[in-house]
């Protein structure tokens, strides 16, 4: 949806044909004094690390680290943390898909593995923060425990995440999308009692664990209306699954899809379906409707989920909060075009600045003599305040993140293409993993105050 989360948005240009853009971009490069007791730490400097696509085919998710590095120069240039200045080193791994060549600059033997080696070995940072994409970081779970480095905020819903007693120095950040699928489901039986439900998602964990929400929740899909869709079409640039998909859903006379898909297919699935003469009511997961990536004037009145605010909601202190900071970030503003003392911002934005507040307020509840282990605990005993409009809380059971969020509808803008999604109520929707875990319902949002020592 339009505001953060996970966002893999290849994009897909034609109803027929995926065309990949591709950016690029210089890498940033530091290391660390691994003379420390503690690598990455100094008397004076905290070296973080994260990989994460800055060029190929998901080179559009690299505003997500752009804006966590703008937090953490905004954070330098008021003092820092604890008295030390936050070195962020971030390393293109081309969402690990550097071999197929799509206009990765970093070079076609890169992988995140590799990059992640770089990080630790050379450059010694104290922890990763913020690295992204699901097979990208599940590629080094077993090294980064191996070598002790905390693996924090990882920018995904899978619930890979949450495996504190395997891994427990890993933690998520957005809600998974189980949880997810489990809220759709409680608005599906609200809303559409009588109509016949179908489900299209992308044949990984992502739609995996989204069908399995939805189940979860109570929603009998038919067999013949729960299908897939080829994430590697990106690749081969085939749109078939997709054209089949909706032809199937079109002839079963499926009224309401449930779509998990990354905005590019979004994108893809509305057009077919424009093409086709096609139109269910769409219920997208909050990864694959951002109206800034999706592009298309069909996406209005989709059903999404979301927990960040409506980010044209200035009443919000962390709206325009974030916007100043973004715009006081010269050295990235490439990645922030166009952005003004009143425009809006976007998902990628959003996402990026709210885990990069959680960090430094973990780091500054870990106090002076910074440790590893002692991040890991501050990551629990941490009360945060940040851009969510929900609760972000670890618990050794928790590791996963944010517990869920609300529902919203994406704004008509006219003939144009939506820019935003508006909340359909104050409700607030949490809920754990299991089957058995029930949702539980708050009537207000959470609008935690911005701590003084951040403005």
């Amino acid at each position: 949806m339009f505001k953060g989360r996970l966002r893999r948005s290849m994009t897909l240009l034609s109803v027929l044909t995926l065309t990949l853009g591709m950016v690029s971009t210089g890498l940033l490069t530091s290391s660390a004094n691994a003379a420390n007791s503690t690598p990455g730490v100094t008397a004076k400097t905290i070296t973080i690390g994260a990989t994460v696509p800055l060029s190929g085919v998901a080179a559009s998710y690299a505003p997500v680290s752009a804006a966590s590095n703008a937090v953490f120069s905004w954070v330098n240039a008021h003092g820092g943390v604890n008295g030390r200045k936050i070195k962020y080193i971030r390393l293109d791994d081309c969402y690990d898909l550097a071999a197929y060549g799509l206009g990765c600059t970093a070079g076609a033997s890169v992988t995140t593995l590799s990059q992640t080696q770089v990080l630790v070995a050379q450059d010694h940072v104290f922890a990763t923060v913020g690295s992204l994409g699901t097979a990208a970081q599940d590629s080094v779970l077993s090294y980064l425990k191996t070598n002790g480095v905390p693996q924090l905020f990882v920018n995904s819903g899978s619930i890979d995440w949450n495996q504190g007693s395997k891994y427990p120095d890993l933690f998520g950040y957005q809600p998974s999308y189980v949880a997810e699928g489990k809220i759709f489901a409680k608005y599906i039986k609200a809303n559409d009692v009588g109509q016949t439900v179908g489900f299209v998602g992308q044949n990984d964990d992502f739609g995996t664990d989204g069908l399995l929400g939805l189940k979860d929740g109570g929603i009998n899909l038919l067999p013949a209306n729960t299908l897939t869709y080829n994430a590697a079409d990106a690749i081969s640039g085939s749109s078939s699954d997709l054209v089949a998909d909706i032809g199937t859903l079109q002839a079963n006379n499926v009224q309401v899809v449930v779509l998990c898909a990354v905005p590019g297919f979004t994108n893809g699935f509305l057009q077919i379906a424009k093409a086709f003469g096609y139109s269910p009511k769409w219920i997208i997961s909050s990864v694959g409707s951002d109206p800034s990536l999706v592009n298309n004037a069909s996406e209005a009145a989709a059903i999404t989920s979301d927990y960040f605010p409506d980010v044209t909601n200035n009443a919000d202190p962390w709206v325009p909060w974030l916007r100043k900071v973004l715009r006081a970030d010269t050295a990235d503003a490439s990645y922030f075009p166009g952005l003004t003392a009143t425009s809006p911002m976007n998902g990628n934005e959003f996402y990026g600045a709210g885990e990069a507040v959680a960090f430094v307020e973990a780091l500054k509840a870990a106090g002076k003599n910074v440790t590893r282990a002692g991040i890991v605990k501050a990551m629990y005993s941490t009360t945060f305040a940040t851009p969510a409009i929900t609760p972000l809380k670890y618990t050794k059971t928790n590791h996963q993140g944010m517990q869920g969020g609300t529902i919203a509808i994406i704004a008509s803008n006219g003939t144009k293409v939506p820019i935003k999604a508006l909340e359909l109520s104050t409700n607030v929707f949490t809920t754990g993993q299991s089957k058995a875990s029930p949702i539980k319902v708050t009537s207000h949002f959470i609008i935690d105050p911005i701590p003084s020592w951040l403005k």
